[in-house]
């Protein structure tokens, strides 16, 4: 069983991680299609958390298939995740970026226009190992600074690429009304899917 080494990735993943930010697209061609969806998740015992993702398919020779992100919230933290899948599996299974604040001070509604840095950056390729860099405590990651960045500009780019502030508007602004729901019936009610 292989353990991921998260804090301190050597420099042949450094590498693997640089390549593969590097080779997604600053201003993809997207389909006219799209699905949103949003509902309530179950993270640990008596805890739950909302979620809502938007799902685009990219057009034409682009490396990749799919960008997709999304932003849950719970008692504790809010989480944004962009994942980006590539075309051909064997170049990348998937890319994703992920940054994490405070739910305390961060209200899903100011969240989109924060550009928040990056916490965390893995890719998965078949056939291979993945590889993964995230923020950790009491470890100097100094040199990773410029992986941290790449991401947080990509993060940043496609934040405005995917039109989040006017595509998720109705459904962040349902993710601020209560990020803890209390009740089953609440997050049956809350849940749903549409395709456009």
């Amino acid at each position: 069983m292989n353990v991921l080494n998260v804090c301190t990735p050597n420099s042949d993943e450094q590498q693997e991680l640089k390549t593969a930010l590097a080779k997604l697209p600053k201003s993809p061609s997207f389909d006219a299609d799209y699905e949103i969806s949003r509902g309530v998740a179950s993270v640990e015992e008596g805890t739950r958390s909302r979620y809502v993702r938007l799902r685009r398919e990219v057009k034409g020779e682009s490396p990749l298939a799919t960008v997709q992100y999304s932003m849950s919230v719970d008692a504790e933290s809010t989480i944004e995740t962009l994942v980006f899948r590539g075309r051909e599996v064997k170049d990348l299974l998937a890319l994703s970026i992920e940054d994490k604040l405070s739910s305390a001070v961060s209200k899903p509604s100011t969240v989109l226009g924060a550009d928040t840095p990056a916490s965390r950056v893995r890719v998965e390729r078949a056939g291979k190992s993945t590889v993964a860099l995230a923020r950790c405590e009491n470890v100097d990651q100094s040199k990773y600074d410029a992986i941290f960045s790449q991401a947080s500009s990509i993060l940043s780019d496609y934040r405005r690429v995917l039109r989040l502030k006017s595509m998720l508007a109705s459904d962040v602004a349902w993710l601020s009304a209560d990020s803890a729901p209390k009740s089953s019936r609440k997050a049956l009610s809350g849940a749903g899917t549409t395709s456009h």
